[in-house]
């Protein structure tokens, strides 16, 4: 257990920059600085057929491919891209998210196996309230905390 609420504040620093960064030309500055041959992964196909026109209109040849972020690792089972590999910005926002929780599930794990017996993950009235300052829209659920 994140004692701290560390990832959960690394999870809200995520959200805040998501929310804060729209509406910035992103997208076009990406787009703009596409070549032939270059390659970019989204996150769904939508997104990522609608930069296929864009860089179309623009006379750009690109791949744009579709990889989970739970499935990175998918990229390397492809062939290398002509040019450069790129990732779109909600794809490399939506992978962090996904590390941090990762590393949650982590820390969870290895308190839980190296924990004698009945000692992990003891919430505590206090740990909640830790958490919940940290998780955005989150409120302490009282009824769900054990208080030794």
């Amino acid at each position: 257990m994140d004692h701290f609420g560390i990832g959960a504040a690394m999870k809200t620093a995520n959200l805040i920059y998501s929310h804060a960064a729209r509406r910035t030309g992103r997208t076009t500055s990406l787009v703009e600085s596409l070549k032939d041959g270059d390659r970019v992964v989204f996150i769904n196909r939508m997104e990522a057929d609608r930069v296929q026109r864009l860089c179309r209109e623009r006379g750009t040849k690109v791949d744009c491919i579709v990889i989970d972020v739970k499935a990175a690792q998918e990229l390397m089972h492809r062939a290398p891209s002509k040019g450069r590999t790129l990732f779109d910005h909600t794809w490399v926002e939506q992978f962090y998210l996904h590390q941090i929780e990762q590393a949650g599930r982590e820390i969870d794990h290895l308190q839980r196996e190296s924990s004698g017996f009945g000692t992990p993950h003891i919430k505590t009235r206090r740990t909640a309230i830790e958490l919940s300052k940290w998780d955005v829209g989150a409120q302490p659920h009282v009824a769900d905390i054990n208080v030794p």
